[in-house]
């Protein structure tokens, strides 16, 4: 199968990984849902981008922001596009794509992205975060790497 079949498949399938547990998650924990003294569920929705940042209950800059996230993610895309003409493995840029569309549905379909992973470790908690920003940040990582290596 064509490399590009690959990519395709891999990031559909990251979407429907991250639609499958935000679905369990909005089924499942209708309050706060403890494992152990290091991770909870509680479903949470952000309006905003990474840990809340730019965060509002205003329509027009919730409206503002996921456009500036959709601009971005075409980016990226095209981005990917590129490399992958170049020749180079899009690992990344898949991963990052693949969450950041899983995660703008969240936006049209419930008004926010559905968060509902916690960590913690005593007094400390990571802000909530969910399967597709697992893969965005992975993502990022991974193209982070492979362009130190390239010398890009």
């Amino acid at each position: 199968m064509n490399r590009k079949y690959w990519y395709a498949l891999g990031g559909l399938l990251i979407m429907v990984a991250d639609r499958i547990t935000k679905c369990i998650a909005l089924a499942v924990c209708s309050g706060r849902c403890t494992i152990n003294q290091f991770l909870a569920f509680e479903v949470g929705y952000n309006r905003g981008m990474t840990w809340g940042l730019l965060y509002s209950h205003k329509p027009i800059v919730f409206m503002l922001v996921s456009f500036m996230i959709m601009v971005i993610t075409g980016g990226v895309l095209w981005y990917g596009y590129d490399q992958y003409k170049r020749g180079y493995s899009i690992i990344g840029e898949t991963l990052v794509v693949a969450g950041s569309i899983s995660n703008i549905m969240d936006r049209f379909w419930y008004g926010g992205v559905v968060d509902y992973i916690e960590l913690s470790y005593g007094a400390w908690i990571w802000p909530s975060f969910n399967v597709a920003d697992m893969c965005i940040v992975l993502g990022i990582l991974i193209m982070l790497i492979s362009h130190t290596n390239r010398g890009d």
